[in-house]
């Protein structure tokens, strides 16, 4: 099934043997097919996940991811506890083409639109399935990364608010083969600490077109 995907990719500085330094931005290929898109983001966020295991020594995260026929859960994968099922949610609260998305958001009205999409999408499966659900939140659009502040305040709702999901996690590409994983839910709670969303309310997050990166050469006097 097509499935349009937002863009994302990165800046890449080079220099040349003449010495000029040049830059130029470099877009991530998504597939334009939904299967291939969600297994890619699967398959690089399980190696980026258990990538950081291998250095601290923990158990091994999830494992083998198998697609699932459609109107199933998205993808059956090995976990700690056995076999598991993992749901994907892509990040996008959008009102038009991803083109027109905002450069800016307050991230807690950001963090409040993609809770209450974990809560919906919660509400469709019943609480004992006899496996663990995971749920993996993903981005495609640059404009739609997520913040500190964003992350903080669904760590904070995520703790407060009963959901069928063993656990939650956000993954954002940087390149083809690598991304920046975040655990939502659970998380220790001196990673929250005495942080509340209601202090952030008003906070603003600008987030800039890499298309637009440019380099800058010194000016010698």
């Amino acid at each position: 099934m097509a499935k349009p995907t937002g863009t994302s990719g990165y800046f890449q500085a080079q220099m040349r043997v003449d010495g000029k330094v040049v830059g130029s931005f470099e877009a991530l290929p998504f597939s334009k097919e939904k299967t291939e898109v969600e297994k890619h983001m699967v398959e690089r966020f399980i190696a980026s996940m258990n990538k950081y295991s291998e250095t601290t020594g923990d158990r091994s995260f999830l494992a083998d991811p198998q697609l699932n026929p459609q109107d199933d859960f998205d993808f059956t994968v090995v976990s700690p506890n056995g076999p598991a099922y993992l749901e994907l949610m892509e990040i996008a609260p959008l009102t038009g083409p991803y083109e027109q998305a905002p450069t800016e958001y307050k991230p807690y009205d950001f963090g409040e639109a993609i809770l209450s999409g974990i809560l919906k999408k919660s509400s469709r499966y019943p609480k004992n399935l006899g496996r663990d659900i995971y749920l993996l939140l993903y981005v495609t659009h640059w404009s739609f990364a997520l913040s500190d502040i964003a992350i903080a305040c669904l760590r904070y709702w995520l703790r407060e608010q009963s959901t069928v999901f063993r656990a939650v996690f956000t993954y954002e590409p940087i390149d083809a083969e690598e991304g920046a994983p975040h655990w939502l839910f659970p998380v220790p709670s001196e990673l929250i600490g005495s942080f509340d969303p209601e202090q952030v309310r008003e906070n603003v997050c600008l987030n800039l077109n890499p298309r637009n990166f440019q380099v800058v050469h010194e000016r010698k006097p």
